[in-house]
Formats: structure tokens, C-alpha cells, sequence
């Protein structure tokens, strides 16, 4: 396999016998490599062929973004995953978790705790899934000295469910991507969005709106926040992003018959804007 470009130390842009562009990835990969560079088998841990241009795209925009510890602690998890407990798993959990992890790394040392309600049900009806979550907190702790709250292993977990082709929560997974998707519409609507869907900004904004959409189908909205002290800063900020919140809010009562908690209000809001301004950047 010869060497296009070097991503970072884990991972590299490559060819492959068939000419077929792929991504190499494997613990100091790429360190000291060069375009042009010959790989032999022996020294790759992993390999992608990329048969969507989008997802390439997308790998080398992270790559460019992420420090390259996080794919190697998202290799590490991973591989756990498959060893301990056998499963089968999609490749893009390889993408969605190494983005999971860096963000979640950051709220942490900006102070910001989010957190998991429904922690122990994951623990309980998904203990496989949760155990993986839990040897990703460690590896996190063990390689970049980051204390995750033990909350974050029932996040983690998601990803895993979501990425088994063969699971059985695959109903309740139906109705959240069902409802994920009429979310992610309605805000498209509403501003006449073009969606990025290849930015790293776009795939926090879809993670979010589908821990939202789980934690309806689970009934476990985050509780109201009695202070209101952030929820009235952010209103105030984004009163346009409000008002598309409360057509999401009337679509939610007509389905689930609740109203979204200010919590909620306020963190959707809150991705909006943020793929707003992304959106107002590309002009």
C-alpha cells in the first residue's frame, strides 16, 4: 500500500493494490512516513476501504482537528469490544467515537457536565455495551490523564449499540433515528438549511439530536434546571433558534404528548446555533 498523505501519527491517506483509496490506521503509523512510502501488511493494524468519497472527507477533516491520541484509544476500545464480547461492529463507530471522546474530553476541562439520566438503564439491559464504556473512561484516564464522569460510559455505550449491525435494541433504535431525522427536517425547514453533512460541526449537531431523540423514546428528558440563570442568558443570545425549538416542541407533543424541559430547550438551541454559524461562514 503506498502512501498518498500522512494524517497524523495514526493514520494515513493510502492506495492500495487495486488502486482503491483507503485509510491505514495503526499506533505511530505515520510517523516519519512519507508520500510515496510502501507499507507492508505487517505494519498496519487496520485498514478502510473508502467506497463513499464523504467519509474520507470527513476522516482527514477530523484527523486535521483531533489530536492523534484519540484514534488510538478509539482503536484500543475497540478492539476490547470485539475480543470481550464478540461484536460486530460498522466502521463508522471508528469516526463518531474518536469525535465522541475529543469533545467530551473538552467540556470536561472547560467545566461542563452533561449529564446521562438514564445511566443505570444502559448499565442494567446493556451491561456489555456499558463494560465497554467503562474500559474507555479507563484508557481516556490511563493515556491522557482526562477523569471522565461515569456518566460519559453510558455514551459511550450508544455508540456500540448503535454500531452493531445485529442488535436487539434495533427497534427502540428505529424509532430514535426516525425521530432524529424528523428533528434534523424540521430545523432544515425552518431555516431552508443546506446541511454540511461532511463537517465535523454537523456530526456533533446529529450526535446530540439523537441522544435527544433517546432520551424521549426513553422518557428521561433532562429535569428542568430551577436557576434558569443559563437558560435566560441563552434565550435571550438566540431567540431565533427558540422559536425553531418550539416547532420541534409542538411536534414532540403531538407524538410523545410532553413538552421538551428547559434543559433540553435550551442545549437544542444551542446546536442550532452552532450549525448557524457554521452555516453563515460558508456564506
Amino acid at each position: 500500500m503506498r502512501v498518498i498523505k500522512v494524517l497524523n501519527n495514526s493514520l494515513v491517506l493510502a492506495l492500495d493494490a487495486q488502486g482503491r483509496e483507503t485509510i491505514l490506521m495503526g499506533k505511530g503509523i505515520g510517523f516519519h512516513k512519507a508520500a510515496g512510502y510502501q507499507f507492508g501488511t505487517e505494519e498496519v493494524e487496520k485498514v478502510f476501504v473508502l467506497k463513499d468519497r464523504s467519509i474520507s472527507r470527513s476522516i482527514i477533516r477530523l484527523a486535521a482537528e483531533i489530536d492523534s491520541v484519540y484514534f488510538e484509544i478509539v482503536k484500543n476500545i475497540i478492539d476490547y469490544a470485539i475480543e470481550e464480547f464478540q461484536m460486530k461492529l460498522l466502521d463508522h463507530i471508528y469516526l463518531s467515537l474518536t469525535d465522541h471522546l475529543a469533545f467530551a474530553v473538552r467540556r470536561v476541562k472547560e467545566g461542563i457536565v452533561v449529564p446521562n439520566f438514564y445511566t443505570l438503564d444502559m448499565q442494567r439491559f446493556n451491561p456489555n455495551e456499558f463494560q465497554v464504556g467503562r474500559y474507555a473512561l479507563q484508557q481516556v484516564k490511563e493515556q491522557i490523564g482526562v477523569e471522565l464522569p461515569e456518566d460519559e460510559a453510558g455514551n459511550i455505550a450508544f455508540h456500540f449499540i448503535n454500531a452493531q449491525v445485529d442488535h436487539p435494541y434495533n427497534e427502540k433504535n428505529r424509532k430514535i433515528s426516525e425521530l432524529t431525522e424528523d428533528v434534523l427536517n424540521i430545523v432544515k425547514y425552518y431555516y431552508q438549511l443546506v446541511y454540511d453533512e461532511e463537517s465535523v460541526t454537523y456530526s456533533r449537531y446529529v450526535t446530540h439530536v439523537r441522544l435527544f431523540a433517546q432520551r424521549l423514546v426513553s422518557g428521561q428528558q433532562l429535569p428542568e434546571d430551577s436557576s434558569h440563570l443559563l437558560y435566560d442568558q441563552v434565550a435571550q443570545a438566540c431567540t431565533s433558534e427558540f422559536s425553531c425549538v418550539e416547532r420541534v416542541e409542538m411536534f414532540v407533543k403531538e407524538r410523545f404528548g410532553v413538552g421538551l424541559t428547559n434543559q433540553e430547550t435550551m442545549y437544542l438551541a444551542l446546536h442550532i446555533h452552532r450549525i448557524l454559524e457554521e452555516g453563515s461562514k460558508r456564506g
